[in-house]
């Protein structure tokens, strides 16, 4: 094993490697690693020393293959010159007749080689990354559960654009938590903590915006507390509850919550039996019923309307309840008549029209402020995708007045429903599906929004709109593979080093957000030097662009929403960039929108 001794550097490094083998390495170790790493030769070739040991002895113990494997003769070679069937490989030889001799390898050298490759790798992630973390973010900067510790590069080959480069050239990305921050290492298998799911709410106000739910957003163990309004929250166990607010749910398992106070429903199908409803002095345990809660601190009304429920308290003998009973425990303790009336608590049918109303009158809002929209003079390009002929292949451009030269060309991808029923959006699920647009002219400042319905991150960078050539004054935005929001501008044509500018949001997606609508903006200011990305309305980050690193003018040409380029010869290769999700509703501005024109954006587009 390669010394160690007299080198703190090597001290200090072995001793955060030990911490994320242990999953206690937190964001500022992943920060200090990465300088040692940036700053040290003898720590860099002592980690490769110490990773390839512990991979290769990991891949032999779980291979369950033999110490020799038949390989071709210049098998070794091909992988590395340096390794010969006269060098490494000699030593077995004589144990072999002579016609094998060259073509057995030690199962362990192989182990050793591809073990360096991976390593090799992941050294680099680790060592190259820069230092600078670019962009301030406010409170939404964790919406994807995870901190940005380096947002962006700045010295790239402007031969190789950024789509030539793993995302891992960009930015290293630290769990929160310290008990995940060693998936900083190495990307392992997505998890969730989700015990329910949002699935419908009407008129909700939370009681902290910062804890505020969407529908379709998965619920971890903690409080949810309405300030007014209906929530539907659906148990992994397969027990729904109806929420009216005001009123405040504890979640602590998917078969299990504590109620604070307000007013719930709940429905319990027979696979969700044992569903517990905890309250102070009472537990209400379903046996597969329809029962409801209303919880003040005068009384505790328990209604049954289907089914039985066993009502539970201390020092007293479990009562059982069935269909039309009720029971009402008093602020002494002592047991009466109900005093809530069946019809006070809604059901999900009700529920649902009322939704459906919400729909509604939200779908008619956005109508009107996409009209207002249409005749904007900054509108560059936008794309109501309101057709509705699901064979069209043309996606008509929804400027007023009317431009056909801006129409785009659906390849491949296909009409779906969008934010609201009767409403179209563009599904791109397969690598050559595409949006083609041409949008000529030189601009300035630029804002870029969308609706975007995400099904799951597959690629290193996900289209939502690249130009084809990336050139001089170009915009190139996507999401990466971490779910970073990613905006660029070409500043050189030329191949000149740490001109290039990327600006990464923090992590704002993670896999439990699958299926949600939501509202992506970017905004590229070239007066004040500044480009803003946006989440539902709220900034995620900005970042600052140095003088250097100002395009103006900026263009666009031909493009593609939702994927990238296209073949130029028959034999041609394409990077496969495609989006893996919907898009409702595209629109770039000439100008860089406020802030609060972002939020009106989203406010009157929700649905």
């Amino acid at each position: 094993m390669m010394n160690s001794k007299n080198n703190p550097d090597i001290d200090e490094l072995e001793s955060l490697l030990f911490d994320a083998d242990s999953g206690e390495l937190d964001s500022p170790g992943v920060l200090r690693a990465r300088e040692i790493l940036k700053s040290s030769e003898a720590a860099r070739q002592w980690f490769v020393h110490d990773r390839v040991l512990s991979a290769a002895m990991f891949l032999e113990g779980s291979s369950g293959l033999g110490d020799e494997i038949d390989l071709p003769d210049d098998a070794l070679s091909r992988i590395d010159p340096a390794f010969s069937a006269a060098g490494e490989a000699q030593p077995n030889a004589a144990k072999l007749p002579a016609d094998k001799a060259k073509s057995r390898i030690p199962w362990r050298m192989l182990l050793a080689i591809a073990a360096t490759g991976l390593l090799m790798v992941w050294v680099g992630r680790w060592s190259v990354l820069p230092n600078d973390v670019q962009g301030s973010s406010n409170g939404n900067s964790d919406l994807g559960g995870q901190t940005s510790i380096a947002t962006t590069g700045t010295q790239t080959n402007q031969n190789s654009s950024a789509s030539d480069r793993s995302p891992a050239d960009h930015r290293l990305v630290a769990s929160s938590s310290p008990k995940q921050s060693a998936n900083s290492l190495g990307q392992g298998e997505p998890t969730s903590q989700g015990i329910a799911l949002v699935t419908r709410l009407v008129d909700a106000q939370w009681q902290d915006s910062e804890d505020s739910f969407r529908v379709g957003d998965a619920v971890s163990p903690g409080p949810m507390s309405l300030k007014s309004g209906f929530a539907q929250i659906e148990f992994f166990c397969g027990a729904t509850v109806v929420l009216e607010g005001p009123a405040e749910l504890e979640m602590l398992s998917a078969t299990q919550a504590r109620f604070r106070h307000g007013r719930l429903r709940a429905q319990v199908p027979p696979a969700a039996r044992g569903f517990e409803i905890l309250m102070d002095e009472m537990k209400v345990v379903d046996l597969g019923t329809e029962f409801g809660i209303s919880l003040s601190p005068d009384h505790a009304d328990v209604q049954v309307f289907d089914g039985e429920v066993e009502v539970h308290r201390p020092e007293h003998q479990m009562k059982l309840l069935e269909a039309g009973q009720s029971l009402s425990r008093r602020r002494d303790g002592s047991v009466g008549d109900s005093v809530t009336a069946p019809n006070d608590f809604i059901d999900i049918e009700t529920l649902d029209v009322q939704a459906e109303s919400q729909t509604t009158i939200r779908r008619d809002r956005w109508r009107a402020y996409s009209e207002k929209l249409r005749r904007d003079d900054r509108v560059i390009a936008y794309y109501a995708i309101d057709d509705g002929r699901s064979w069209a292949r043309k996606l008509p451009c929804s400027n007023l007045p009317a431009n056909p030269d801006l129409a785009g060309a659906i390849v491949g991808a296909a009409h779906v429903e969008g934010r609201w029923p009767g409403k179209s959006a563009i599904e791109f699920k397969r690598p050559g599906d595409r949006v083609r647009v041409d949008i000529p002219g030189e601009f300035g400042s630029l804002t870029m929004a969308c609706w975007v319905k995400i099904d799951s991150l597959d690629r290193w960078y996900n289209s939502l709109f690249l130009t084809d050539n990336y050139e001089r004054g170009k915009p190139h935005w996507q999401i990466l593979d971490t779910g970073q929001l990613f905006f660029s501008v070409r500043v050189s044509d030329e191949n000149v080093q740490q001109e290039h500018r990327e600006v990464v949001s923090p992590p704002f997606w993670k896999p439990s957000m699958s299926g949600q609508w939501l509202h992506l903006a970017t905004t590229h200011d070239v007066h004040l030097r500044r480009t803003t990305h946006y989440l539902n309305g709220e900034m995620l980050s900005e970042a600052t662009i140095p003088k250097k690193q100002l395009v103006v003018p900026t263009r666009i040409g031909k493009a593609s929403i939702g994927n990238w380029s296209v073949p130029t010869k028959p034999d041609a290769k394409f990077a496969i960039r495609n989006l893996n999700g919907s898009i409702d509703e595209f629109v770039v501005f000439s100008e860089a929108l406020a802030a609060d024109e972002i939020q009106q954006m989203y406010e009157n587009g929700k649905p």
